[in-house]
């Protein structure tokens, strides 16, 4: 009993100890418990690709898992750190070990029951209202962010299981330190780290193999089950570089002229002494914020994309095309004004444009524009989709297109032309590539464009298509503009636009696609947003924490440097110069994980059908930038917790 009252009271009184390490079990479990609500959430078996977010889902507890032990593990041996003289004292009045481990023991229930609770209420609360503002955002989702007792039980139990082993290590560490050792423990600091050749090489070649397998991944599909593969190498090889590498790097400095000047050598004594604890901590910053990059530009690479594709999809507001592939653009066009008129609307016909269009499978070699059209059912490597159309409809788009000779063709690649083709094999008959266009508008499609020389040359391999082909697909599309009004007519009356089995064409709108779309990706999108959110949120406290820590270890070795002469001014520059050594490394190395990610994250793009390269590299420069600010932004915060424990013991000295 009095041990328990012992620990109760411990925590009570030691609240502002106690504060940091309940604030990273609480993150952590804050963001495996959004990761998991997701995860077990009943309405992914209603969404399309519900079980590949599932899926997604696990992968994502498994590496928020290994996270949050090593993040426990960091914390916890601080705590222990700072209580070390008290434990010390108890052992030395009598208390004996197992009692210490007892009163252990009943603190880590207390801070796992307080844990367990602020962590459900906390994550139940940011969940729903981040679901609350998307929904806004988005306009309404197919997903329902349901909180499953399921998801809770299992992260309380995951929890359950790390928490034992931060006792097991507590109870070891108590047991293998004499009193004395326990008193002194606080203030004899770290030991000088070894560096380890090994760890480096493995480190590295960890990383090497990751972004190896993400550079070389060209199947979508591929990329959704190897990106973890690759994730894992990367965590653990990151956190080997940050162990040996930067120890190398300040043993380097230590054996320059520059390193005996006041500044340097304050700096560089107080890394390279505490380097395995800020290994630990630059890693796990690193790494969340290279997770937070890669979900938002997934996500806002998703939303935009979509977006854009429809767009491109729909030159204007209304598109139709006929259910028989023989029909005329102007029987196509007639058909239309007959649905204008049953509406009481009218569509004048020089309003109308047609285009000859049609979508075909082609393979892609080395993932660039090397065609070669193939039957179905015959094998193919990296099959995708491409659409084909004529000089005259692309021109009378307001494209240009150079004049084409019978067997000469000109391809528009989505702006990757980096490897230019010469020619395109088609059953048999092959077509010299005379341009590639920069840009294409009024073209309904997203996927890569085939323009042909003639309306003939189209026709003629349409037909050879659908010879090898039994699925037919239109070959001729209308475009028009139609207000809202007589949209909601049409969607409301028209055989057409319901989709009859025996209506003459097919209309589709722009604004009625762009809602059910979002209706589709609304969940993903949703996801990959909070999980940026939760990244980051966990890259801020952790951020935080080891300001708090490193300045409660930093201010005993200033207060020290201070009684024998350091100046204030010196003092501040030292911390600076410090502080700016640990800000810019883990945006640096954030950014090269990202760059050799960046051919993964195209390829998870693709399989939502988004092949706008100029757009992910814009959405990719733009995220990186805003994950940057808020990098700088969270670190001039979190760093006056740093200053202002450092200079509030200048000033008691």
């Amino acid at each position: 009993m009095l041990t328990f009252k012992l620990a109760l009271s411990n925590m009570r009184k030691g609240w502002r100890s106690f504060a940091p390490f309940l604030m990273s079990t609480v993150t952590m479990f804050v963001l495996l418990f959004i990761t998991t609500g997701i995860g077990f959430s009943s309405s992914l078996k209603k969404m399309p690709g519900g079980d590949a977010v599932a899926q997604t889902m696990g992968f994502a507890m498994v590496i928020l898992a290994i996270f949050g032990a090593i993040i426990l593990i960091y914390s916890y041996r601080f705590l222990q750190l700072q209580r070390s003289k008290e434990f010390g004292l108890y052992d030395i009045l009598g208390f004996g070990k197992g009692k210490i481990a007892v009163v252990s023991f009943f603190e880590l229930v207390f801070s796992y029951i307080i844990t367990v609770i602020a962590g459900t209420i906390i994550g139940i609360a940011v969940s729903k209202f981040l679901f609350l503002i998307f929904v806004n955002l988005i306009g309404g989702t197919k997903f329902d962010l349901a909180i499953n007792p399921t998801s809770i039980t299992l992260v309380a139990g995951m929890y359950l299981v790390l928490f034992i082993l931060l006792f097991l290590i507590g109870c070891a560490i108590i047991w293998k330190s004499s009193s004395l050792d326990l008193l002194r423990q606080e203030s004899k600091g770290e030991k000088e780290p070894k560096g380890n050749i090994l760890i480096a090489i493995l480190g590295v070649a960890l990383i090497a193999v990751g972004y190896y397998i993400a550079l070389s991944v060209k199947n979508p599909i591929q990329a959704l089950t190897m990106f973890f593969v690759a994730v894992l190498l990367v965590i653990f090889g990151t956190y080997m570089f940050y162990i040996a590498t930067t120890v190398w790097y300040l043993k380097w400095r230590k054996k320059r002229n520059s390193y005996y000047k006041p500044r340097n050598f304050i700096t560089i004594s107080s890394l390279l002494y505490r380097m395995k604890a800020n290994a630990v901590g630059l890693g796990n910053i690193t790494i969340l914020l290279s997770m937070a990059v890669v979900s938002i530009v997934v996500t806002v690479g998703l939303y935009f994309g979509t977006l854009s594709g429809t767009n491109q999809q729909y030159p204007k507001e209304g598109q139709a095309y006929p259910t028989n592939a023989a029909a005329t653009p102007s029987e196509l066009k007639t058909w239309l004004q007959e649905m204008a008129a049953k509406n009481d609307f009218t569509l004048p016909e020089d309003e109308i444009q047609t285009v000859r269009m049609k979508n075909t499978v082609l393979n892609l070699k080395d993932s660039v524009m090397e065609y070669k059209v193939y039957p179905a059912g015959k094998s193919a490597v990296s099959p995708a989709l491409a659409a084909v159309s004529t000089a005259g409809d692309v021109k009378a788009l307001g494209n240009e297109v150079p004049e084409l000779s019978q067997n000469q063709v000109v391809i528009y690649d989505n702006g990757d032309s980096s490897k230019k083709v010469s020619e395109i094999s088609a059953y048999g008959q092959t077509y010299q590539v005379k341009a590639h266009l920069k840009k294409l508008k009024g073209i309904p499609t997203g996927q890569p464009l085939i323009v042909f020389s003639s309306a003939e040359v189209f026709e003629q391999f349409a037909a050879t298509y659908a010879s090898h082909n039994t699925l037919e697909t239109p070959n001729l599309y209308a475009f028009f503009d139609i207000s809202k009004a007589n949209e909601d007519k049409v969607l409301k009356n028209t055989e057409q636009a319901n989709g009859s089995s025996d209506a003459k064409m097919l209309v589709q709108f722009k604004e009625d696609t762009i809602n059910q779309q979002k209706q589709v990706i609304g969940s993903f999108v949703f996801i990959g947003f909070i999980l940026g959110i939760g990244f980051i949120l966990g890259a801020a406290l952790i951020i935080y924490y080891k300001q708090l820590s490193e300045g409660t270890q930093d201010k005993r070795a200033f207060r020290i440097l201070q009684e024998v002469g350091l100046s204030k001014a010196e003092v501040k520059k030292t911390i600076s110069s410090q502080v700016r050594m640990i800000f810019f490394l883990p945006i640096i190395v954030t950014i090269v994980h990202f760059i050799f990610a960046y051919n993964m994250v195209v390829k998870i793009e693709q399989a939502f059908m988004i092949r706008d390269n100029s757009l992910m590299i814009a959405v990719s420069i733009g995220v990186i930038a805003f994950v940057a600010v808020l990098y700088w932004l969270i670190y001039k915060l979190t760093s006056r917790v740093y200053y202002n424990i450092v200079e509030r013991h200048e000033q008691e000295a």
